[in-house]
């Protein structure tokens, strides 16, 4: 995967997570990409943190959201209807086991 991309997609998914968490990722546009995501934390060996965003995507049908926006929300309003199904995950996230910011510098280089 492209290095600039990689920076790209991470730097979008942290940016969602901390502003409003997972619902608010699947919420907007960078939803639309959940399963780039998970390759580009692979890319760069955070492992521990594509396994959060799996287990998040794992709770829509299918195991995976829609890719596109619309009918990702819909479905999202069933998943999480009280914005609140994601919170296991958010925590998760938030402790920052894997250093995004220095695996992406190294893997960018």
């Amino acid at each position: 995967m492209e290095t600039e991309l990689v920076k790209e997609l991470i730097d979008e998914l942290e940016a969602e997570i901390n502003n409003g968490g997972f619902d608010q990722f699947f919420f907007n546009s960078a939803g639309d990409k959940a399963a780039d995501i998970i390759s580009a934390l692979s890319s760069i060996g955070a492992e521990h943190t594509a396994n959060i965003v799996r287990a998040a995507c794992a709770k829509f049908p299918g195991g995976m959201p829609p890719k596109d926006r619309d009918a990702r929300q819909e479905v999202l309003e069933q998943v999480s209807p009280d914005s609140d199904a994601f919170e296991e995950e958010d925590q998760a996230f938030l402790e920052y086991k894997d250093d995004l910011s220095g695996l992406v510098a190294n893997y960018v280089g």
